[in-house]
């Protein structure tokens, strides 16, 4: 049975919570899929966790001694997979059960190459689930910030492969830097407001615990993307307002701001 889409997930450790996201896959009400996990030089029993489910559509690979990181991961998973259509599933979130159908048909209907939805964030240790305002897709707000929700993103391989893939230069905002050279390549984005992915949060948050390198490797993004410098004001112009007032909130505006603008300011 030919998958119709393939989960991509690169892993390093924390196996009990990869258990549980490979459980959300097995139980998905659209059998034809596969699952490509590679595994970044874990010290704990990916392969073990992987293959005692005995699932012939979960495939396990581990990156060569050369290779680290997320970029190096997916690219991997990327190359093996047969499906045209690749779903990121991180090795710690949920996908809910209609995610690979609900993607499949609206990507394949709409002839997506980029697709999104929107998610539910849970702190497991603490009980606690929540939503956040949902964006649709906005061309002019995208170069401002990144609103396209990567645990639930999905894309078409060959325009992947056109445009390089993940870049290992990206240490953080590889996914924002995908998905810019994505829209500048005329790549077509769709999205659903429906909740198809649970994403786990906690203290070891990459977005909590490097904060200003984040927005470093945003700014390198911008550059690289050749985005013009703007005013962070201008997110007014395009964005719900809930999500523009977070953005221009005194944490959103470090993490969001355009240094390049700032500059040039009184010039």
């Amino acid at each position: 049975m030919k998958p119709k889409v393939s989960f991509i997930t690169g892993v390093k450790n924390r196996a009990p919570e990869l258990k549980e996201m490979l459980q959300s896959l097995i139980q998905q009400d659209m059998p034809e899929w596969e699952a490509i996990i590679v595994d970044d030089h874990s010290y704990e029993p990916i392969e073990k966790v992987v293959k005692e489910f005995n699932d012939e559509r979960l495939h396990y690979y581990r990156l060569p001694k050369e290779e680290k990181g997320i970029c190096y991961g997916r690219n991997l998973a990327v190359s093996m997979a047969q499906a045209e259509i690749m779903l990121t599933a991180d090795g710690d979130d949920i996908s809910r059960s209609h995610r690979a159908r609900t993607t499949y048909e609206i990507m394949t209907k709409n002839n997506c190459d980029v697709f999104y939805c929107n998610l539910e964030y849970f702190i497991a240790e603490e009980n606690k689930k929540w939503t956040t305002t949902f964006q649709p897709f906005n061309a002019e707000l995208f170069k401002i910030f990144n609103f396209v929700t990567n645990p639930g993103t999905a894309f078409k391989k060959g325009k992947f492969l056109e445009i390089g893939g993940f870049d290992p230069e990206f240490k953080l905002s590889e996914d924002y830097d995908l998905w810019l050279r994505m829209s500048n390549a005329g790549a077509k984005f769709c999205y659903t407001k429906e909740i198809l992915v649970n994403y786990r949060r906690g203290p070891e948050s990459t977005s909590t615990k490097n904060f200003g390198q984040m927005h470093e490797y945003i700014q390198k993004t911008r550059i690289k993307n050749h985005i013009p410098p703007f005013n962070i004001e201008d997110v007014e112009k395009y964005a719900l307002p809930e999500i523009a007032k977070n953005i221009l909130s005194e944490k959103g505006r470090l993490l969001w701001q355009d240094d390049r603008f700032k500059k040039n300011e009184g010039k």
